[in-house]
């Protein structure tokens, strides 16, 4: 049986393994996704296993309200046109697995358990997206930043790939100038690294979690305790 790091994909394949027969392997270049000339095949379902990606529902009732991580807890619908309008930004790149929507569908009592699953995991966006809410109207910049790269290593735990300010500006909803002061007092306190003098689009460095945490709000434990028991996915 394929393993995969991936949580949902994991459930999948253990509830009903033949579905390996219908995986396939893509590639996630960083930046907005799918890129320019890229098929993302039609009615597929993603699960990354290695990469991080972000969702965004821009809405003007949620200002300065960043993107939903996506990782290897996660399952993703492109075609989720019931929510609106979605961007999509790659913020670390790596592969993920996908399957066509129609494979599952076509036997829904062989997939009931794993969807009745998907089901209850993608309770964790709409809970994610409501704890980003309470972090932006609740703590400062510097909490955010530091929160936010304690949740990026719990998406992504094999990725050692930094992410650039840019794209950490972006998913935070806050200006570069801000977020590189802000990242200025993390490493003051050694919790990341970061060329000072670099450009706006200079990777970060998070290499050191429990100083990280002590900077950080709570906010990733809370996202933390909803994957371990449910995962993250989008339905």
């Amino acid at each position: 049986m394929l393993t995969t790091s991936n949580q949902l994909l994991s459930r999948l394949l253990h509830t009903t393994p033949e579905a390996a027969e219908h995986l396939e392997r893509v590639t996630l270049s960083r930046g907005l996704w799918p890129m320019e000339g890229q098929n993302l095949g039609e009615g597929h379902v993603y699960f990354p296993e290695a990469g991080l990606m972000g969702l965004r529902w821009p809405s003007p009732a949620l200002p300065g309200v960043g993107m939903v991580l996506l990782g290897c807890h996660a399952g993703w619908w492109p075609e989720i046109g019931h929510l609106g309008p979605v961007q999509t930004h790659v913020l670390q790149a790596g592969h993920a697995q996908r399957i066509r929507w129609s494979v599952l569908q076509a036997q829904p009592q062989r997939y009931a358990h794993w969807l009745l699953q998907a089901a209850a995991a993608s309770q964790q966006l709409v809970h994610q997206m409501a704890r980003k809410v309470h972090c932006v109207q609740n703590h400062t910049l510097v909490q955010r930043l530091a929160s936010g790269l304690l949740a990026v290593r719990q998406h992504n735990p094999h990725g050692a790939e930094p992410i650039l300010m840019t794209d950490l500006a972006h998913w935070l909803s806050c200006p570069v100038a801000e977020l590189q002061a802000a990242a200025q007092v993390l490493q003051t306190h050694r919790a990341v690294q970061w060329a000072e003098d670099a450009d706006a689009g200079a990777p970060l460095h998070s290499s050191q979690p429990q100083k990280l945490a002590s900077l950080a709000c709570a906010c990733h434990e809370h996202l933390a305790q909803g994957q371990r028991s449910s995962g993250s996915a989008s339905a």
